[in-house]
This record gives structure tokens, C-alpha cells and sequence, in this order.
């Protein structure tokens, strides 16, 4: 299973939950406007993130400008404190299991939540309708 945190339900959020579901992958969504976080919960996403606050914090949000959160130092109490109070300074989606973490919809990224066993059944399933359009080449007779 999945867990999929998300503040607003935009494109990139419904496309993340569309891909999960049609790979046949249980995914259990958290609204964080009506559900906020609890300390406990931004510290493990802290933990599973490879690059720590740059993968869940959203530069770009204006809460996140408004916060100041972009031009000075926060301990983690505070930053912890601002995601409570303001969820939308994360990332959208913020998509998780026990050891993986993802923000936003990438379908590269999300291919870590699809079990080894399907994606190798993937890709030859994929490598098969390639090779029959592949032109069959002959040899041909060089002169020399």
C-alpha cells in the first residue's frame, strides 16, 4: 500500500492516484487541509526524503514566501510547526510507503512503489510489441 498526502487536488495529484490505481497498487489519500499532520508524521517523511526539506518544501508556494521559509535558517521545530499550521508549503502530492518517498507526479519516479516482479513484466510486454515492428535486416553481399 501507498499513502498519498495531498492539500489541493490538482492535476498532478489525480494523475499520480490514476497511475498508482491502473498498476493495481492499494493507495490510501490524506486530505492534510481537513486531516493536518502530526509531529510524528513530518518527521518520518523528513526521514524518508533523500534530500530532506528541498524534496517536500515548495519554494514556489506563497505560503512558503510568505512564511520567509526560502531566506533563513529554521530548526526543525519550526519547520514542523509552519507544515501544521500551513500544509500547502509541501509539495503536492507528497506519495510514500514504509521506505520510499515521491513529490509531485513523475512517472519515472513512481516506478519505485511498482513491485520488481511487474515491472519486469512490463517491460517485455513492452519489449514484445517492439520487436515485431523492428524492420528484419538481411545480410548482404559485400564485393570486396
Amino acid at each position: 500500500m501507498v499513502n498519498l498526502y495531498f492539500h489541493t487536488n490538482d492535476p498532478s495529484k489525480r494523475k499520480a492516484v490514476k497511475w498508482l490505481e491502473a498498476r493495481g497498487i492499494e493507495v490510501q489519500q490524506r486530505n492534510l487541509e481537513k486531516q493536518p499532520l502530526t509531529k510524528a508524521e513530518i518527521r518520518q517523511l523528513l526521514a524518508l526524503s533523500l534530500d530532506g526539506t528541498d524534496d517536500l518544501i515548495s519554494m514556489r508556494s506563497r505560503d512558503t514566501k510568505a512564511l520567509g521559509l526560502g531566506k533563513r535558517t529554521i530548526t526543525i521545530d519550526e519547520l514542523t510547526a509552519a507544515i501544521q499550521k500551513s500544509p500547502r508549503i509541501l509539495k503536492n502530492p507528497v506519495i510514500f510507503n514504509q521506505s520510499k518517498l515521491v513529490t509531485g507526479f513523475d512517472q519515472e519516479k513512481m516506478g519505485i512503489f511498482v513491485p520488481k516482479a511487474q515491472r519486469r513484466l512490463e517491460l517485455r510486454e513492452l519489449l514484445a510489441k517492439l520487436a515485431p515492428a523492428a524492420p528484419q535486416l538481411q545480410p548482404q553481399p559485400v564485393t570486396i
